[in-house]
This record gives C-alpha cells, structure tokens and sequence, in this order.
C-alpha cells in the first residue's frame, strides 16, 4: 500500500514517527491511574517541565515561588485527613504555587484574574484542558475573593471537581500566607491534628514569624468554613 502511495505521488520516501497519539493517550491513562508505573514518574517529571517554562516564560521568580509549593506540599500530606484531597491535587496545588503570579506579567493589579485567565488558555506539557481549568481556579481565589460555582472560573471545572478545588484552594492560601514577609527566612511550621481544631506552630526564620501569624489568622475563618474545625496558629 505505501508503494503504490509513493508511487502515485511521486515521492522517492517517507519518514514516519516512532511517537503516536493513541500511544500517548494510552500512557497518560496507564499514569493516572498507577502512581507505580515508570510512565507515571515520567509523565509527572513532564508536566513539572511544563510548570516551570511557563514560569520562565511570564518571568516568575522560582526562588520566592519554591518556599511556597513546599509550604503546600506539606500542608498536603500532613492534613491530609483533614482535607482527603485525591492525590493528584498535590501536583495540582504545587503547580499552583509555582505558576500563582504568572498574571503580573499582564498586570499587578488584579493579577489572579489574569493568572486565571493565562493557565486555563495556556498549552501547558501534560496537563489536559480540565486539568488546566483546576489548576487555574486554585490559583485565581488567593486575594480577596471566594469561588463561587457560578463565576467563569468554576464554571470551567467539572461541577464533581468543586467541593475538592475549594479545598485545595483553602491549603494553597495557607501556604502563601506562610511567605508574606519575603525579606526574612522561611518560616518551618508543625502541624497537629485534633478532632475539632488543627494547630499550625510556627518556627520564626530571622524575621520572625509576627507577618505570617497574622496572614494564618486571616484565613482562620474560612478554614473552619470549609473543613468545620478551628485553626489555631502558636509561634513556637
């Protein structure tokens, strides 16, 4: 069949690719749901590829963005109980953390908006349109605003994906009121678990802690909206 192609077209040869769409497809299925395979590490050392050129590319300082997805990350797997996100969130919210200022390449002011707004539109490696539109809605409510089911943003991310992108969102403000006060070392937190209230010790870096102690306190309110417990915030 492709000599009789080649030889109705006038071509002398063709060159095919080793890389298929349906192979591809098939990969990242087999890496969502086996955090075991190998395809799944490299789909995921992939995707973090992705993350960090869209940081490169919008001009986002990784040094100040890094304490943060730490931050999250640990926020993750220690509340782990409290929150019950599926583990996919956790790259979810670390991608969050990083790509979180990408819209003050358009503006400061109002810059979630605009981040919202590149993440969701952006081609990024690896991440599907609704893994694009969960990620760009955790990274859109860190100022002021709350998620509400019927803005746009939320709009864009399947309606079962709500009550998990609330959460997640509810963690990642966490993490950035961890990073307030940029000048100073990075504030280390301990976490304790209790049935009714979750405690956050703060270890102050060489600026001390005051900043970020006021920053958790702020979120305290809608911590207890969210997951029905007290957070209690102590500077060791």
């Amino acid at each position: 069949m492709y000599a009789r192609l080649l030889e109705r077209l006038g071509l002398k040869g063709f060159r095919y690719s080793p890389l298929g769409l349906r192979d591809g497809m098939l990969a990242q299925m087999l890496a969502e749901v086996d955090l075991r395979a190998s395809v799944h590490r490299k789909i995921e050392s992939e995707r973090w590829a992705g993350v960090l050129e869209v940081c490169r590319r919008y001009g986002v300082d990784q040094r100040k963005a890094e304490p943060v997805r730490e931050h999250v990350a640990q926020l993750f797997d220690e509340l782990l109980r409290v929150h019950e996100l599926p583990t996919e969130y956790r790259l979810w919210l670390q991608s969050a953390a990083m790509m979180q200022d990408v819209g003050k390449y358009m503006n400061h002011q109002g810059h979630h908006r605009h981040t919202q707004y590149i993440l969701a539109n952006s081609e990024i490696f690896g991440f599907s349109p609704e893994q694009r539109a969960v990620v760009s809605a955790i990274a859109r409510y860190l100022g002021k605003s709350r998620p509400d089911a019927m803005e746009r943003p939320m709009r864009a991310v399947p309606v079962q994906e709500h009550s998990n992108v609330v959460r997640a969102i509810v963690l990642l403000r966490l993490a950035v009121a961890l990073n307030q006060d940029r000048a100073s070392a990075v504030v280390r937190i301990r976490t304790y678990v209790y049935p009714k209230r979750v405690v956050l010790e703060l270890v102050p870096g060489r600026g001390g802690a005051e900043l970020e102690a006021w920053g958790l306190k702020k979120e305290a309110a809608y911590f207890r909206e969210v997951f029905d417990r007290d957070l209690v915030v102590e500077v060791a």
